[in-house]
């Protein structure tokens, strides 16, 4: 009798260890799937950035913003360094949305779902760090603009971090911190302050 109790709990062991296989399966074709879907969203026409404003929702394909009047300027990250972007002036995109109001903020939001909050005041008077090329604190002669960005050095972003990201640019060498930097942004959304 203890030889078939063994057997049979041998039998549920290795059918528990089949069913959670097969769970893994499922859940590693779900990650697959998710992954394509993000993908899909670089071809020509498709939605790659949205910008929410109340119930006023703006969508836009990466050629409906190359479409705007283009911003082209230096930025980059403390450590990472400096290039050239090319993009679309934040305040055209929330403007374009119905714009923003004192007492609201822009939430930005990135696939990965990292999110970074902008108040008003950030946005119409550059709030923010800025950096020589050493990494020393600066202050801007002239006042950085803050983008979306759609191409570095004359080139799309690279996909991991494309095809748009948040960046701030400028006529000179200055860096911001990474936070500023929101790598495949997806969504905007322009709401009440808390």
């Amino acid at each position: 009798m203890k030889k078939k109790v063994k057997g049979l709990g041998l039998l549920m062991l290795a059918t528990m260890l089949f069913a959670s296989c097969g769970a893994f399966t499922t859940t590693s074709n779900a990650v697959t799937n998710t992954a394509s879907t993000a993908m899909s969203t670089t071809t020509a026409g498709s939605v790659v950035l949205t910008v929410t404003n109340g119930s006023t929702i703006k969508t836009y394909s990466l050629p409906d913003l190359q479409a705007f009047t283009p911003v082209t300027g230096n930025g980059g990250t403390v450590p990472m360094g400096l290039n050239s972007y090319q993009g679309v002036p934040l305040r055209d995109l929330l403007n374009a949305a119905g714009g923003v109001a004192s007492g609201q903020s822009v939430i930005l939001t990135g696939l990965d779902g990292y999110t970074e909050a902008l108040t008003n005041e950030q946005i119409t008077s550059g709030g923010f760090n800025t950096y020589d090329t050493s990494g020393n604190p600066v202050t801007p002669t002239t006042k950085p603009v803050l983008a979306v960005v759609y191409a570095e050095n004359g080139a799309p972003l690279v996909s991991y971090r494309g095809p748009t990201e948040m960046g701030i640019l400028s006529n000179q060498n200055l860096l911001t911190d990474p936070s500023m930097w929101i790598e495949s942004l997806q969504q905007i959304n322009i709401i009440t302050s808390p």
